[in-house]
């Protein structure tokens, strides 16, 4: 019997990787997800209070904010990541959703009360409410307005001391309509929101209302890991003070500190058929 020689061993070897490597590429490719390991960089992560339902997530001074929904469980919260944090837990019939930050007031909606309640964003201690129609989802502001998502493909730019709609912005996608945008975080001239029941963030330009990326963070936390109960990706929030960003989600365990490459396009997978009927 002959056997081959080392060099031949070598040589097969490296044949052998380099099949493997092509026919992963392969895969991914025909699967779409290419873009998608470039899309985002893994810093850290840090322990999440995971009874939270995530309606929004902002850093405000350095201190990160998140309000959390559900009936007779929803809550406002403050702190660093190490574990000091005021707490405000709001009455029974509030719904929380989406929270920002400006004018040294903090904005936060309810899901279907038609509220806006305005906080002290240092004591939590309360100031007044507002009025508005339809369902309350996400909200971010750009400096001068607020910026308000409703679960259709329109948002409402608000008069921060009026709460009072100047301008509407519809969302699209190669000239589609985009619904279900939730949480969201104003950015540089983009709007950044988390599109129901998907892991995927939408770029939209917000002067156009185009999306002009979708980013996949199915790898941050893969749904085939997750425990029972864990729902949705829904929370992002901005570091200056790095150029990072912080990601979560409903119940989820851990914030994951992330690297975004925003600025070149990807394909936007096709959306998965949703029931409005549930919360978000």
């Amino acid at each position: 019997m002959t056997f081959p020689s080392l060099q031949h061993r070598q040589a097969l070897a490296l044949i052998s990787r380099a099949s493997l490597v092509l026919f992963c590429w392969i895969v991914l490719t025909l699967n779409g997800n290419t873009a998608a390991a470039n899309d985002y960089t893994l810093i850290d992560s840090y322990p999440h209070y995971s009874g939270g339902f995530t309606q929004g997530l902002l850093i405000h001074e350095k201190m990160l904010y998140e309000s959390s929904g559900l009936y007779g469980r929803s809550f406002l919260i403050y702190g660093d990541l190490r574990g000091g944090h005021r707490q405000l837990a709001l009455p029974a019939d509030y719904f929380a959703e989406g929270v920002t930050i400006l004018n040294k007031a903090l904005y936060l909606l309810t899901w279907k009360k038609g509220e806006a309640l305005v906080f002290d964003p240092y004591t939590l201690e309360y100031r007044k409410r507002f009025h508005y129609t339809g369902e309350g989802w996400g909200l971010t502001d750009n400096g001068t307005h607020l910026i308000m998502s409703d679960g259709s493909d329109t948002l409402r730019f608000l008069n921060p001391d009026t709460f009072e709609p100047e301008r509407t912005l519809r969302v699209r996608q190669a000239g589609k309509p985009v619904h279900h945008l939730n949480e969201l975080e104003w950015h540089q001239g983009m709007i950044l929101a988390n599109r129901w029941q998907t892991n995927h963030i939408l770029v939209i330009d917000e002067p156009s209302g185009e999306v002009v990326k979708t980013i996949d963070l199915t790898s941050l936390y893969p749904p085939s890991l997750r425990r029972k109960g864990v729902d949705v990706m829904n929370g992002i929030a901005y570091d200056s003070s790095d150029d990072t960003w912080l990601i979560t989600g409903k119940h989820w365990p851990r914030i994951y500190r992330v690297k975004l490459m925003l600025s070149d396009h990807t394909r936007t997978p096709a959306p998965s058929p949703v029931s409005v009927s549930q919360p978000h």
